[in-house]
Protein backbone atom coordinates (compact mmCIF):
# COMPACT_ATOMS: atom_id res chain seq x y z
CA UNK A 1 0.00 0.00 0.00
CA UNK A 2 1.60 3.33 -0.81
CA UNK A 3 1.05 5.31 2.18
CA UNK A 4 1.75 8.48 0.62
CA UNK A 5 -1.38 8.24 -1.95
CA UNK A 6 -3.64 8.27 1.47
CA UNK A 7 -2.47 11.95 2.37
CA UNK A 8 -5.19 14.00 2.85
CA UNK A 9 -3.37 17.13 0.86
CA UNK A 10 -2.97 14.75 -2.32
CA UNK A 11 -6.46 13.28 -1.83
CA UNK A 12 -7.60 16.76 -1.76
CA UNK A 13 -5.78 17.60 -4.79
CA UNK A 14 -7.14 15.04 -6.82
CA UNK A 15 -10.64 16.12 -5.79
CA UNK A 16 -9.98 19.44 -7.00
CA UNK A 17 -10.68 20.52 -3.28
CA UNK A 18 -8.53 23.07 -1.44
CA UNK A 19 -9.56 22.01 1.81
CA UNK A 20 -12.68 19.81 3.14
CA UNK A 21 -15.85 21.33 3.94
CA UNK A 22 -17.62 21.46 7.62
CA UNK A 23 -19.58 18.03 7.24
CA UNK A 24 -16.09 16.24 6.31
CA UNK A 25 -13.76 17.72 8.37
CA UNK A 26 -16.40 16.93 11.81
CA UNK A 27 -16.71 13.64 10.18
CA UNK A 28 -12.58 12.84 9.70
CA UNK A 29 -12.25 13.97 13.23
CA UNK A 30 -15.10 12.25 15.09
CA UNK A 31 -14.13 8.60 13.21
CA UNK A 32 -10.54 9.43 14.49
CA UNK A 33 -12.33 8.63 17.90
CA UNK A 34 -15.08 6.95 18.17
CA UNK A 35 -16.23 3.35 16.36
CA UNK A 36 -19.90 3.70 15.96
CA UNK A 37 -21.11 6.80 14.27
CA UNK A 38 -24.50 7.78 12.91
CA UNK A 39 -23.82 10.38 10.11
CA UNK A 40 -27.44 12.65 8.99
CA UNK A 41 -26.10 14.73 5.81
CA UNK A 42 -28.42 16.30 2.89
CA UNK A 43 -28.11 15.70 -0.51
CA UNK A 44 -25.09 17.11 -2.26
CA UNK A 45 -23.32 17.62 1.40
CA UNK A 46 -20.46 15.69 0.51
CA UNK A 47 -20.97 13.21 2.58
CA UNK A 48 -19.42 10.58 0.33
CA UNK A 49 -16.06 11.69 0.57
CA UNK A 50 -16.83 12.49 4.49
CA UNK A 51 -17.29 9.06 4.76
CA UNK A 52 -14.79 7.58 2.72
CA UNK A 53 -12.18 9.73 4.76
CA UNK A 54 -13.31 8.00 7.75
CA UNK A 55 -12.24 4.73 6.14
CA UNK A 56 -9.46 5.77 4.38
CA UNK A 57 -7.47 6.69 8.03
CA UNK A 58 -7.87 3.29 9.38
CA UNK A 59 -6.68 1.27 7.01
CA UNK A 60 -3.87 -0.92 7.83
CA UNK A 61 -0.61 -2.05 5.84
CA UNK A 62 -2.75 -5.74 5.43
CA UNK A 63 -4.23 -8.09 2.98
CA UNK A 64 -7.74 -8.59 2.52
CA UNK A 65 -11.21 -6.36 2.63
CA UNK A 66 -10.68 -3.92 4.79
CA UNK A 67 -13.77 -1.62 4.23
CA UNK A 68 -17.67 -2.72 3.19
CA UNK A 69 -19.74 0.01 2.07
CA UNK A 70 -23.20 -1.43 1.19
CA UNK A 71 -25.53 0.70 -0.63
CA UNK A 72 -29.39 -0.04 -1.54
CA UNK A 73 -28.69 1.05 -5.25
CA UNK A 74 -26.62 0.07 -8.40
CA UNK A 75 -26.25 3.33 -9.11
CA UNK A 76 -24.97 4.53 -5.52
CA UNK A 77 -22.48 1.91 -5.74
CA UNK A 78 -21.46 2.94 -8.84
CA UNK A 79 -20.99 7.18 -7.86
CA UNK A 80 -19.05 5.87 -4.58
CA UNK A 81 -16.29 3.93 -6.53
CA UNK A 82 -16.26 6.99 -8.84
CA UNK A 83 -15.33 9.07 -6.22
CA UNK A 84 -12.67 6.62 -4.98
CA UNK A 85 -11.05 6.36 -8.75
CA UNK A 86 -11.11 9.97 -8.47
CA UNK A 87 -8.93 10.10 -5.33
CA UNK A 88 -6.07 7.54 -7.01
CA UNK A 89 -5.08 6.20 -3.68
CA UNK A 90 -3.64 3.27 -4.80
CA UNK A 91 -5.37 -0.08 -3.43
CA UNK A 92 -8.39 -2.06 -5.06
CA UNK A 93 -11.45 -1.42 -5.28
CA UNK A 94 -14.53 -3.66 -6.46
CA UNK A 95 -17.64 -3.16 -6.96
CA UNK A 96 -20.91 -5.27 -6.96
CA UNK A 97 -24.12 -5.19 -7.73
CA UNK A 98 -27.16 -6.97 -9.64
CA UNK A 99 -27.14 -6.99 -13.24
CA UNK A 100 -23.10 -7.38 -13.32
CA UNK A 101 -22.09 -10.56 -14.48
CA UNK A 102 -21.03 -12.55 -11.29
CA UNK A 103 -18.45 -14.85 -12.89
CA UNK A 104 -16.58 -11.17 -13.81
CA UNK A 105 -16.89 -10.01 -10.11
CA UNK A 106 -15.40 -13.69 -8.95
CA UNK A 107 -12.95 -13.15 -11.08
CA UNK A 108 -12.11 -9.20 -9.39
CA UNK A 109 -11.50 -11.34 -6.60
CA UNK A 110 -8.66 -13.37 -7.29
CA UNK A 111 -6.77 -10.18 -6.16
CA UNK A 112 -8.56 -9.64 -3.00
CA UNK A 113 -9.51 -5.99 -2.91
CA UNK A 114 -8.98 -2.94 0.42
CA UNK A 115 -12.29 -1.71 -0.75
CA UNK A 116 -15.79 -3.09 -1.30
CA UNK A 117 -19.06 -1.55 -2.33
CA UNK A 118 -21.90 -3.20 -3.46
CA UNK A 119 -25.47 -3.87 -2.98
CA UNK A 120 -26.95 -5.85 0.21
CA UNK A 121 -27.75 -8.59 -2.42
CA UNK A 122 -24.81 -9.12 -4.11
CA UNK A 123 -22.50 -8.91 -1.60
CA UNK A 124 -24.83 -11.82 0.68
CA UNK A 125 -24.78 -13.66 -2.86
CA UNK A 126 -20.48 -13.49 -2.83
CA UNK A 127 -20.29 -14.43 0.97
CA UNK A 128 -22.46 -17.68 0.75
CA UNK A 129 -20.12 -18.35 -2.27
CA UNK A 130 -16.69 -17.52 -0.48
CA UNK A 131 -15.50 -15.58 -3.39
CA UNK A 132 -13.52 -13.44 -0.59
CA UNK A 133 -12.72 -13.61 3.43
CA UNK A 134 -15.26 -11.46 5.25
CA UNK A 135 -13.32 -11.99 8.50
CA UNK A 136 -11.05 -9.40 7.32
CA UNK A 137 -13.63 -6.56 7.46
CA UNK A 138 -13.08 -3.60 10.00
CA UNK A 139 -14.93 -0.72 8.69
CA UNK A 140 -18.77 -1.15 7.67
CA UNK A 141 -20.33 1.39 6.13
CA UNK A 142 -23.90 1.65 5.77
CA UNK A 143 -24.62 4.40 2.99
CA UNK A 144 -28.95 5.86 2.53
CA UNK A 145 -29.24 3.30 5.71
CA UNK A 146 -32.66 4.48 5.81
CA UNK A 147 -33.77 3.85 1.87
CA UNK A 148 -31.47 0.00 2.28
CA UNK A 149 -34.35 -0.19 5.28
CA UNK A 150 -37.36 1.12 2.91
CA UNK A 151 -36.42 -1.30 -0.09
CA UNK A 152 -36.71 -4.30 2.30
CA UNK A 153 -32.82 -5.15 2.78
CA UNK A 154 -32.73 -5.86 6.35
CA UNK A 155 -32.60 -9.16 6.19
CA UNK A 156 -29.58 -9.27 3.91
CA UNK A 157 -27.41 -6.60 5.69
CA UNK A 158 -28.55 -8.85 9.59
CA UNK A 159 -26.60 -11.28 7.35
CA UNK A 160 -23.60 -9.39 6.06
CA UNK A 161 -22.96 -8.26 9.64
CA UNK A 162 -23.02 -11.64 11.48
CA UNK A 163 -19.99 -12.67 8.69
CA UNK A 164 -18.07 -9.51 9.96
CA UNK A 165 -16.83 -10.78 13.06
CA UNK A 166 -13.39 -7.74 13.42
CA UNK A 167 -15.83 -5.04 11.84
CA UNK A 168 -15.61 -2.86 15.16
CA UNK A 169 -15.73 0.42 13.31
CA UNK A 170 -19.31 1.51 11.89
CA UNK A 171 -21.13 4.22 10.03
CA UNK A 172 -24.41 4.46 9.22
CA UNK A 173 -25.37 7.61 6.60
CA UNK A 174 -28.92 8.65 6.24
CA UNK A 175 -31.04 11.33 4.84
CA UNK A 176 -33.46 11.05 8.23
CA UNK A 177 -32.90 10.58 11.83
CA UNK A 178 -36.50 8.91 12.53
CA UNK A 179 -35.23 5.32 11.46
CA UNK A 180 -35.19 2.56 13.99
CA UNK A 181 -32.06 1.30 13.69
CA UNK A 182 -32.39 -2.43 14.50
CA UNK A 183 -30.40 -4.58 16.74
CA UNK A 184 -28.40 -6.67 14.60
CA UNK A 185 -25.77 -4.12 14.41
CA UNK A 186 -25.31 -3.88 17.68
CA UNK A 187 -24.71 -0.30 17.20
CA UNK A 188 -24.36 0.91 21.01
CA UNK A 189 -23.16 4.18 22.19
CA UNK A 190 -23.09 5.75 18.85
CA UNK A 191 -22.20 9.32 18.11
CA UNK A 192 -24.53 11.42 16.11
CA UNK A 193 -22.78 14.03 13.65
CA UNK A 194 -26.49 15.38 12.23
CA UNK A 195 -25.79 18.27 9.67
CA UNK A 196 -29.09 18.70 9.07
CA UNK A 197 -30.49 15.41 7.73
CA UNK A 198 -33.22 16.02 4.70
CA UNK A 199 -33.23 19.80 4.40
CA UNK A 200 -34.00 21.29 1.02
CA UNK A 201 -31.14 22.50 -0.70
CA UNK A 202 -30.18 26.02 -1.96
CA UNK A 203 -32.62 25.98 -4.70
CA UNK A 204 -34.96 28.70 -6.70
CA UNK A 205 -38.52 27.15 -7.13
CA UNK A 206 -40.58 28.41 -9.73
CA UNK A 207 -44.24 26.98 -11.37
CA UNK A 208 -45.72 26.72 -14.58
CA UNK A 209 -49.11 26.27 -14.22
CA UNK A 210 -51.51 25.05 -17.70
CA UNK A 211 -54.82 23.85 -18.87
CA UNK A 212 -55.86 20.39 -18.73
CA UNK A 213 -54.35 18.14 -21.43
CA UNK A 214 -51.27 20.88 -22.23
CA UNK A 215 -48.76 19.64 -19.78
CA UNK A 216 -46.53 17.86 -22.50
CA UNK A 217 -46.63 20.65 -24.66
CA UNK A 218 -45.73 22.96 -22.00
CA UNK A 219 -42.98 20.76 -21.00
CA UNK A 220 -42.08 20.92 -24.54
CA UNK A 221 -42.16 24.79 -24.56
CA UNK A 222 -40.04 24.83 -21.26
CA UNK A 223 -37.17 22.46 -22.78
CA UNK A 224 -37.25 24.85 -26.51
CA UNK A 225 -35.91 27.72 -23.89
CA UNK A 226 -33.19 26.15 -22.98
CA UNK A 227 -29.96 27.56 -23.70
CA UNK A 228 -27.65 25.68 -25.57
CA UNK A 229 -25.03 24.93 -22.72
CA UNK A 230 -28.32 24.10 -20.09
CA UNK A 231 -29.18 21.07 -19.04
CA UNK A 232 -32.32 19.43 -16.94
CA UNK A 233 -33.66 16.15 -15.54
CA UNK A 234 -37.54 15.60 -15.97
CA UNK A 235 -38.48 14.03 -13.25
CA UNK A 236 -42.41 11.43 -13.21
CA UNK A 237 -43.96 9.61 -10.46
CA UNK A 238 -44.41 6.64 -13.19
CA UNK A 239 -41.95 5.21 -15.84
CA UNK A 240 -45.41 5.32 -18.48
CA UNK A 241 -44.87 9.59 -18.07
CA UNK A 242 -41.54 8.86 -18.54
CA UNK A 243 -42.02 7.27 -22.01
CA UNK A 244 -44.77 9.23 -22.96
CA UNK A 245 -42.68 12.13 -22.77
CA UNK A 246 -39.90 10.14 -24.59
CA UNK A 247 -42.16 9.27 -27.28
CA UNK A 248 -43.23 12.78 -27.39
CA UNK A 249 -39.69 14.02 -28.09
CA UNK A 250 -39.41 11.66 -30.46
CA UNK A 251 -42.10 13.27 -32.74
CA UNK A 252 -40.09 16.35 -32.18
CA UNK A 253 -36.91 15.44 -33.02
CA UNK A 254 -35.54 16.21 -29.80
CA UNK A 255 -32.07 14.24 -28.37
CA UNK A 256 -32.84 13.14 -24.48
CA UNK A 257 -31.61 10.42 -22.06
CA UNK A 258 -34.44 7.82 -20.57
CA UNK A 259 -33.76 6.43 -17.70
CA UNK A 260 -36.04 4.19 -15.12
CA UNK A 261 -35.87 0.41 -13.51
CA UNK A 262 -37.96 -1.56 -16.47
CA UNK A 263 -34.43 -0.89 -18.61
CA UNK A 264 -32.00 -3.41 -18.72
CA UNK A 265 -28.73 -2.59 -16.40
CA UNK A 266 -26.67 -1.76 -19.69
CA UNK A 267 -29.06 0.62 -21.32
CA UNK A 268 -29.29 2.93 -17.91
CA UNK A 269 -25.50 3.15 -17.91
CA UNK A 270 -25.76 3.60 -21.39
CA UNK A 271 -28.65 6.42 -21.01
CA UNK A 272 -26.48 8.39 -18.11
CA UNK A 273 -23.40 7.84 -19.87
CA UNK A 274 -25.45 10.26 -22.49
CA UNK A 275 -26.19 12.89 -20.22
CA UNK A 276 -22.81 13.28 -17.76
CA UNK A 277 -21.23 13.57 -21.19
CA UNK A 278 -23.36 16.30 -22.46
CA UNK A 279 -24.08 14.10 -25.53
CA UNK A 280 -28.15 14.67 -24.37
CA UNK A 281 -29.19 17.68 -21.89
CA UNK A 282 -32.01 16.30 -20.95
CA UNK A 283 -32.57 12.84 -18.95
CA UNK A 284 -36.21 11.72 -18.38
CA UNK A 285 -36.30 9.97 -15.32
CA UNK A 286 -38.18 8.35 -12.45
CA UNK A 287 -36.99 8.93 -8.75
CA UNK A 288 -34.25 6.19 -9.53
CA UNK A 289 -32.73 9.19 -10.26
CA UNK A 290 -33.06 11.20 -7.28
CA UNK A 291 -30.80 9.21 -5.37
CA UNK A 292 -27.07 7.81 -6.69
CA UNK A 293 -26.36 9.50 -9.37
CA UNK A 294 -23.74 12.78 -8.97
CA UNK A 295 -24.40 14.75 -12.30
CA UNK A 296 -22.49 18.05 -11.54
CA UNK A 297 -23.70 21.64 -13.03
CA UNK A 298 -26.92 20.41 -13.36
CA UNK A 299 -28.90 23.63 -14.33
CA UNK A 300 -32.86 22.58 -13.74
CA UNK A 301 -34.96 19.86 -11.69
CA UNK A 302 -38.33 19.83 -13.35
CA UNK A 303 -41.19 17.93 -11.44
CA UNK A 304 -43.24 16.95 -14.28
CA UNK A 305 -45.41 15.38 -11.92
CA UNK A 306 -44.69 16.92 -8.17
CA UNK A 307 -44.38 13.85 -5.95
CA UNK A 308 -46.32 13.12 -2.92
CA UNK A 309 -43.71 12.77 -0.66
CA UNK A 310 -41.44 15.38 0.33
CA UNK A 311 -38.42 13.55 1.26
CA UNK A 312 -38.91 12.40 -2.70
CA UNK A 313 -39.38 16.24 -3.91
CA UNK A 314 -35.77 16.75 -1.28
CA UNK A 315 -34.07 14.59 -2.79
CA UNK A 316 -35.29 15.14 -6.69
CA UNK A 317 -33.95 19.08 -6.07
CA UNK A 318 -30.55 17.64 -4.47
CA UNK A 319 -29.55 16.65 -7.57
CA UNK A 320 -29.07 20.44 -8.71
CA UNK A 321 -27.53 22.84 -6.37
CA UNK A 322 -25.01 20.49 -4.95
CA UNK A 323 -22.07 21.55 -2.57
CA UNK A 324 -23.85 24.56 -1.56
CA UNK A 325 -24.21 25.88 -5.33
CA UNK A 326 -27.59 27.27 -6.36
CA UNK A 327 -30.38 25.52 -8.58
CA UNK A 328 -33.79 25.96 -10.56
CA UNK A 329 -36.88 23.77 -9.46
CA UNK A 330 -39.69 23.93 -12.20
CA UNK A 331 -42.98 22.55 -10.97
CA UNK A 332 -45.89 21.77 -13.50
CA UNK A 333 -49.41 21.78 -12.77
CA UNK A 334 -52.41 21.42 -14.85
CA UNK A 335 -55.19 23.83 -12.98
CA UNK A 336 -56.98 20.58 -11.83
CA UNK A 337 -54.11 19.25 -9.96
CA UNK A 338 -53.68 20.18 -6.37
CA UNK A 339 -50.12 21.38 -4.71
CA UNK A 340 -48.86 19.06 -1.98
CA UNK A 341 -49.31 20.51 1.25
CA UNK A 342 -45.05 20.03 1.89
CA UNK A 343 -45.16 22.71 -0.64
CA UNK A 344 -44.44 26.58 -0.39
CA UNK A 345 -47.55 28.90 -1.24
CA UNK A 346 -45.57 31.70 -2.80
CA UNK A 347 -43.70 29.89 -5.77
CA UNK A 348 -42.93 32.47 -8.47
CA UNK A 349 -44.60 31.61 -11.97
CA UNK A 350 -41.74 30.80 -14.48
CA UNK A 351 -41.71 33.03 -17.48
CA UNK A 352 -41.49 31.34 -21.28
CA UNK A 353 -38.89 32.04 -23.22
CA UNK A 354 -40.74 32.00 -26.86
CA UNK A 355 -39.66 30.88 -30.27
CA UNK A 356 -36.64 29.27 -29.58
CA UNK A 357 -35.75 25.64 -30.71
CA UNK A 358 -33.61 23.72 -28.48
CA UNK A 359 -30.31 22.62 -30.48
CA UNK A 360 -29.08 19.48 -30.84
CA UNK A 361 -26.04 18.77 -28.32
CA UNK A 362 -22.58 19.03 -29.98
CA UNK A 363 -21.57 15.74 -29.14
CA UNK A 364 -22.45 12.34 -29.66
CA UNK A 365 -21.87 9.36 -27.42
CA UNK A 366 -19.45 6.24 -29.15
CA UNK A 367 -19.52 2.60 -27.81
CA UNK A 368 -16.00 1.11 -28.31
CA UNK A 369 -15.62 -2.72 -27.61
CA UNK A 370 -12.34 -2.26 -25.32
CA UNK A 371 -12.65 -1.83 -21.56
CA UNK A 372 -10.24 -2.05 -18.62
CA UNK A 373 -10.21 -5.94 -18.63
CA UNK A 374 -8.08 -5.46 -22.47
CA UNK A 375 -5.71 -2.70 -20.35
CA UNK A 376 -7.15 0.01 -21.87
CA UNK A 377 -7.47 3.14 -20.30
CA UNK A 378 -8.23 6.79 -20.76
CA UNK A 379 -5.16 8.04 -22.06
CA UNK A 380 -5.35 5.00 -24.43
CA UNK A 381 -8.27 6.15 -26.00
CA UNK A 382 -7.46 9.53 -26.80
CA UNK A 383 -4.31 8.26 -28.61
CA UNK A 384 -6.40 5.84 -30.48
CA UNK A 385 -8.79 8.51 -31.37
CA UNK A 386 -6.16 11.21 -31.90
CA UNK A 387 -4.60 9.37 -35.21
CA UNK A 388 -7.46 10.68 -36.99
CA UNK A 389 -5.99 14.44 -38.49
CA UNK A 390 -9.87 15.53 -39.21
CA UNK A 391 -9.72 15.00 -34.67
CA UNK A 392 -8.34 17.05 -32.25
CA UNK A 393 -9.14 17.41 -28.60
CA UNK A 394 -11.65 19.82 -28.34
CA UNK A 395 -13.25 17.08 -30.89
CA UNK A 396 -13.22 14.80 -27.77
CA UNK A 397 -15.12 14.81 -24.42
CA UNK A 398 -15.98 12.37 -21.12
CA UNK A 399 -14.45 9.24 -21.61
CA UNK A 400 -15.72 6.48 -19.39
CA UNK A 401 -13.93 3.23 -19.53
CA UNK A 402 -16.00 0.11 -18.28
CA UNK A 403 -14.56 -3.69 -17.95
CA UNK A 404 -15.28 -4.22 -21.02
CA UNK A 405 -16.04 -1.21 -22.97
CA UNK A 406 -16.13 2.24 -22.93
CA UNK A 407 -17.70 5.30 -23.92
CA UNK A 408 -16.84 8.19 -25.26
CA UNK A 409 -18.19 11.99 -26.09
CA UNK A 410 -17.07 12.51 -29.74
CA UNK A 411 -17.78 15.94 -32.10
CA UNK A 412 -21.19 15.23 -33.42
CA UNK A 413 -20.39 16.97 -36.64
CA UNK A 414 -17.74 14.27 -36.89
CA UNK A 415 -18.50 11.00 -35.84
CA UNK A 416 -19.53 9.58 -39.04
CA UNK A 417 -16.29 10.16 -40.52
CA UNK A 418 -14.52 8.67 -37.26
CA UNK A 419 -16.76 5.01 -37.39
CA UNK A 420 -16.06 5.23 -41.32
CA UNK A 421 -12.17 5.55 -41.00
CA UNK A 422 -11.20 2.98 -38.00
CA UNK A 423 -12.20 -0.43 -39.85
CA UNK A 424 -8.81 -1.04 -39.14
CA UNK A 425 -7.16 1.30 -36.45
CA UNK A 426 -6.22 -0.72 -33.19
CA UNK A 427 -5.77 0.08 -29.71
CA UNK A 428 -2.68 -1.87 -27.95
CA UNK A 429 -2.51 -3.45 -31.42
CA UNK A 430 -6.31 -4.64 -30.53
CA UNK A 431 -8.53 -4.34 -33.55
CA UNK A 432 -11.63 -2.47 -32.25
CA UNK A 433 -15.33 -2.04 -32.87
CA UNK A 434 -16.83 1.95 -32.73
CA UNK A 435 -20.57 2.50 -32.88
CA UNK A 436 -23.42 4.94 -31.51
CA UNK A 437 -23.92 4.09 -28.49
CA UNK A 438 -27.52 3.10 -28.41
Amino acid sequence: MDLQSLNHQNILSRLGFTQFNEIQETTIKESAEKENILLLAPTGSGKTVAFLMSAIDKLKEVEGVQVLILAPTRELVLQIESVLKKMQLNVKTNACYGGHPFSVERRNFSVQPTFLIGTPGRIKDHIVRNTFNSRSITHVIFDEFDKSLEFGFGEEMSFIVSKLPKANNKMLVSATNTIEIPSFLSFRNHTIIDFGGESIPDITLQKIVLNDGEKIDGLLQFVNGLGNNQNAIIFCNHREACNQIADKFNEEGIIYSLYHGALEQDQRESELAKFRNSSSKLLISTDIAARGIDVPELDFVVHYQVPKDESAFIHRNGRTARMKATGTGILIFTKREKSPDYMPADIQPFKFIKGNTISDPGFITLHINKGKKDKVNKIDIVGFLLQFDFLDKADVGLIEVKDFFSYVAVNRNKYAQLISQSGNAKIKKKSVKIAVAT
